[in-house]
């Protein structure tokens, strides 16, 4: 990584997509899912207006059910009044009942059959309405069970293409994407981010829509319950919507802050964990920890940050909401006193007071969830603007000879500034081994980089089988291309999947066939369970020269036409290089082989050595013809003879 300090500087300064487009981006994906997009909102529209309409019929059922015109309740007398209008009672002369009305103290004699009736009519309202409201309490249960389950599974189905598409994109990248992010920083996106989009639409997106609806609903029928009532209940609304407005605000700033600083996190224990044995042998534990202690504390200090803003609001809200509901109750007492409302308005009223805030409460929370979201969204889709490598015109499909010829190549990797190659010339025939040497910097790697089209030239042309590089299919020919680095990446599995790299379609014969072919057979069986032997991360439980036997194995398993060898011998042992050696040399008989080498003892066997300086092609020839011209080669040669 760069200068820490830099890295955090440079990863903040690195914005993500608007909100508004990056919702554009991802509406692309749910409209592919109309039929559950549609079930999803039916439900969430069915929810909102069961939610909005259970107050509203609590009081109807206080007003018109409870306190109807035949409700009785007994007084120490045994009396039954009804409201305020007069009491029933029972004649003693000749038992029968009577309603003495309050004001006008007239008594109207009434059976007791008729008494029982009004008694009973009484308790049939009380349990018909107490039944509606169970059957409305179970249709809100299954509603909101609907609700969930297809927001849900909208939002799954949704993240699964995207991360299966962020995949496929990524790994069709240019190469030059890879060089410059670090692994860590690819993986926050692939696995952390799409994760953090998931939340959103499991916690957020259907809950924000519902919220936003019962806002908007609980005023309105604020407004047709008692107008009057409403406008001393929202004197605070203001208020709560600057808090909100201003949370948003700083809110927005502190979790922009959090989310570049654990991306920070990640890649720098994704490259120091990798690189840990570097770490252990020059000694450099104490200021890797002082450097992790430095984005540590960064990564607090957001942290901090974003605690300190919901450490207001929330508080905040809380008084708002009491302030509200004190003035409710105050103006409430007043208008059932003055009769311009009933009690079961006013408790409609508080019901709805505190419905308006509950997701007020629950803002920060889901708010910080959107404002994950939306930034992940934002870097994901971003990461969707990498520009696809140049995969060629797809005229041709196969490499049927390996014959190469450059002319005059020109490539940078700063697009057209400091050119590596500067008009590179040369060929190589059909089966052909040829080795390239060159100093440090000369662009030696960089002709192999170009040949399995993983960066593309600026100038000349790259001729295969005298077709142009890019009137082939690259992602075909790339099978036939084979390159054996330094370091061999082995992938976690066994040996026998290594080698035919997971494809079912070669037979585990196929496999020991070109394990034989290459003299790695009877290594392999020397491993505890031979072919079946697992291998960790990057193969790290094999020395280096069983890594490239095995990549060298790989090659002629897929019958590569072109095997390009980088520095392959520089790291192992002299018994391991002589089996390769005698691997290539039977090779040789039908592959075009390349080998790009520093140690020049291991060329002399080639064909043909091509010398590259400062991005041309200086000489060309056998190790005898370039010895006796005395010229760079030689002079190279000359250096590490006097050396070793």
């Amino acid at each position: 990584m760069a200068n820490i300090r830099d890295e955090v500087f440079i990863e903040e300064q690195e914005k993500g997509l608007s909100d508004s487009k990056t919702f554009k981006k991802l509406w692309k994906y749910i409209k592919k899912y109309k039929i559950i997009l549609m079930i999803a909102l039916l439900s969430l529209t069915f929810s909102t207006i069961i939610d909005l309409m259970l107050p509203y019929l609590i009081r109807y059922g206080i007003d018109n059910v409870i306190n109807v015109e035949y409700t009785f309740s007994k007084n120490e007398k045994n009396e039954y009044i009804l409201k305020d209008d007069g009491i029933y009672k029972l004649d003693s002369k000749d038992e029968k009942y009577y309603f003495l009305n309050k004001e006008t103290q007239q008594k109207e004699y009434i059976s007791k059959e008729r008494f029982v009736s009004y008694k009973q009519e009484n308790i049939n309202k009380v349990t018909s309405f107490s039944g509606i409201f169970l059957i409305v309490l179970i249709f809100q249960l299954i509603i909101n069970y609907s609700q969930v389950f297809f927001s849900n599974l909208l939002g799954q189905k949704v993240i699964y293409d995207i991360r299966s598409d962020l995949f496929k994109h990524i790994v069709r990248v240019k190469y030059r994407f890879f060089t410059q992010n670090p692994s860590g920083k690819i993986t926050t996106r692939i696995v952390n981010d799409t994760q953090n989009l998931s939340e959103f639409f499991s916690d957020v997106m259907s809950a924000l829509m519902k919220d936003i609806a019962i806002l908007i609903g609980v005023l309105i029928l604020m407004f047709v319950l008692n107008v009057k009532l409403t406008l001393y209940t929202i004197i605070t609304f203001p208020i709560v919507l600057i808090a909100v407005y201003l949370f948003r605000k700083f809110d927005r700033k502190a979790y922009d802050k959090v989310r570049t600083r654990i991306s920070i996190v990640n890649a720098y224990l994704a490259e120091n964990i990798s690189g840990s044995l570097v770490t252990k042998l020059f000694n450099q534990e104490k200021r890797k920890k002082e450097e992790f202690n430095y984005i540590s504390s960064k990564l607090y200090s957001a942290r901090l940050n974003q605690m300190i803003v919901f450490a207001i609001f929330r508080p905040m809200m809380n008084l708002l909401f009491y302030l509200t509901m004190s003035l409710l109750l105050w103006f409430g007492s007043k208008g059932i006193r003055d009769s311009f409302i009933t009690f079961g308005t006013l408790y409609a009223f508080t019901a709805y007071v505190e419905m308006f805030f509950k997701p007020l409460f629950d803002i920060a929370e889901k708010y910080d969830i959107m404002q994950n979201a939306f930034a992940s969204a934002g870097k994901i889709f971003k990461l969707f603007g990498e520009t696809h490598e140049d995969l060629g015109n797809a005229k041709y499909k196969n490499i049927q000879k390996g014959e190469i010829r450059f002319e005059n190549v020109k490539f940078s990797y700063n697009e057209n500034e400091n050119y590596v190659l500067k008009g590179a010339s040369f060929s190589i025939k059909e089966n052909e081994r040829v080795s390239i040497v060159g100093e440090t910097g000369s662009g030696k790697t960089t002709l192999i980089k170009l040949i399995s089209g993983l960066y593309k030239y600026q100038e000349g042309n790259i001729y295969i089988d005298n077709k142009k590089l890019y009137d082939y299919d690259i992602d075909s020919i790339r099978q036939k291309i084979a390159v054996v680095p330094q370091d061999v990446f082995l992938f976690s599995g066994n040996i026998i999947d290594n080698i035919r790299l997971f494809n079912e379609n070669y037979s585990d014969q196929d496999v020991i066939n070109a394990a034989k072919t290459v003299y790695a057979h009877d290594i392999i069986e020397k491993l505890p369970n031979s072919y079946n032997t697992e291998i960790l991360e990057r193969g790290g439980t094999l020395s280096s020269g069983e890594r490239q036997l095995i990549a060298l194995a790989r090659a002629v398993l897929y019958n590569a036409k072109i095997i390009i060898l980088d520095e392959a011998t520089a790291n192992i042992d002299v018994e391991t290089e002589d089996l390769i050696q005698k691997a290539l040399d039977k090779i040789s008989l039908n592959t075009t082989i390349i080998s790009i080498a520093h140690r020049l003892s291991t060329v002399k066997s080639s064909n043909r050595i091509i010398v590259v300086h400062k991005g041309k092609i200086a000489e060309e020839g056998s190790h005898s013809e370039l010895m006796n011209k005395k010229g760079i080669y030689y002079d190279l040669y000359k250096l590490q003879f006097e050396n070793s």
